[in-house]
């Protein structure tokens, strides 16, 4: 259950200005179920005149920022200093940003005011760092956002403002992996996996080709199922495995060399988010970038290692042992686990043969020199995980979550969803 907005007035007096700075996860909050979340509804969006007119010239790239802060986000205030790190460099005549947020905040009686609507911001450099002053280039009267569908709208009406060779699209706010993405307190709507797969291959349609990099400035959402859902209409996708602190992305560095190296590829651009996040953050932090193309060798190569463990009758009674599942490095929802990292238990196993060896060589080996473009992490030396390699996959204990779970085309598309099953019959036995 989430936090009821009573409970929430209580602890406003409470918060001082700083609390995004220390850290607070985006996906500290309790999320709803997939199957009890209700679609919102109301009249379509009226919008107000651009206040910023197109510039003619094609520019290299096109950022696009989908800020939702109707939640506690935007009342601790992290949605306004990351647009502010985000005025700190600036749009050029070859680097367009624009952001499209929608918010809660506390009033100065520690009252709860909502903006009525959403705001999209031409993203214009300036030197006050507390103050966001970016012109308003679009309002509507009507924006939930928790709707995969106004993530579209605001990007096809960017990409007819502001053309570019190359489009990186983010989304801002709690993530919960397979669960979905983008949790809207008021509409009570979010962006569930298939949704947000969806909206991409709108928005790829509308570019004219795929989206060259996808990332999410949100919690747990760097997943096999998460990415694979995206393959079609992403070519990078960028993500952390563990929970993001409330800070977020460093937006003023990876800004900076973005308009510094316009011409950069979305690879080097994925590569650049990771570097700079990873050294904004001391511990508690993971991130990767990945290549969308990998992925369907991926798959194979995941089904070889299933299909080898299947033939090895005592090394599936190891990849089912519930101590081993137990100690493999999970994130903030334990069913969340890295994927390497239990290759890695399985095969350093005695019972495990070389066939299954050899395989899972192969599998790790491809994931950390062709499907993935960077990663790392900065642990904490008390956190409940021991590895971050980059990708984390679904593993529950004993109960799949097939009303979600077969929503998603990754279980469709490999074995690893009949696998966990197999799983928990072992265990059962």
């Amino acid at each position: 259950m989430k936090r009821s907005w009573m409970m929430m007035l209580a602890v406003l007096a409470a918060m001082s200005v700083g609390l995004c700075a220390q850290g607070l996860p985006f996906g500290a909050l309790p999320v709803p179920s997939p199957a009890s979340a209700p679609q919102a509804s109301g009249p379509a969006p009226v919008a107000s005149a651009p206040q910023v007119s197109a510039p003619a010239a094609q520019r290299e790239w096109l950022v696009l920022v989908f800020m939702n802060g109707v939640n506690n986000l935007g009342i601790w205030g992290c949605l306004t200093n990351n647009l502010n790190q985000m005025e700190a460099v600036g749009s050029t005549d070859k680097v367009a940003v624009l952001a499209e947020y929608g918010l809660l905040s506390a009033g100065d009686s520690q009252s709860l005011q909502f903006q009525q609507g959403a705001k999209t911001v031409y993203i214009r450099r300036d030197a006050d760092p507390s103050n966001v002053t970016s012109p308003v280039i679009y309002t509507s009267n009507f924006s939930d956002m928790g709707s995969a569908d106004n993530l579209v709208l605001f990007a096809k009406r960017a990409l007819r403002l502001y053309p570019a060779k190359k489009l990186a699209v983010i989304v801002w706010n709690h993530g919960a992996g397979r669960l979905g993405i983008s949790f809207d307190d008021v509409s009570k709507n979010y962006m569930r996996v298939d949704d947000l797969g969806r909206a991409l291959g709108q928005i790829a349609q509308a570019a004219g080709h795929k989206v060259d990099l996808f990332a999410t400035d949100a919690c747990l959402m760097q997943m096999a199922e998460v990415a694979y859902e995206l393959r079609n209409s992403v070519k990078v996708i960028v993500g952390s495995e563990e929970t993001v602190p409330g800070d977020g992305y460093p937006y003023t560095p990876i800004l900076a060399s973005l308009t510094a190296d316009p011409g950069m590829g979305p690879e080097q651009l994925g590569g650049v988010i990771v570097d700079d996040y990873l050294a904004n953050y001391n511990t508690d932090a993971t991130l990767s970038a990945l290549r969308t193309a990998a992925l369907p060798t991926f798959v194979r190569a995941l089904d070889n290692w299933i299909e080898a463990l299947k033939a090895d009758p005592k090394a599936f009674a190891a990849a089912a042992d519930p101590e081993l599942g137990n100690s493999v490095s999970h994130f903030g929802y334990k069913d969340s686990k890295d994927l390497v990292d239990y290759v890695d238990r399985v095969d350093a196993s005695p019972d495990a043969g070389p066939q299954v060896k050899a395989a899972g060589a192969a599998l790790k080996n491809f994931i950390e020199n062709a499907l993935l473009i960077r990663y790392g992490a900065r642990p904490a030396g008390d956190d409940p995980y021991t590895a971050s390699n980059g990708l984390a996959i679904y593993m529950p204990d004993l109960r799949y979550d097939s009303a979600n779970y077969e929503t998603l085309s990754f279980s469709g598309d490999s074995e690893w969803g009949d696998f966990l099953l197999a799983l928990m019959q072992k265990r059962l036995n």
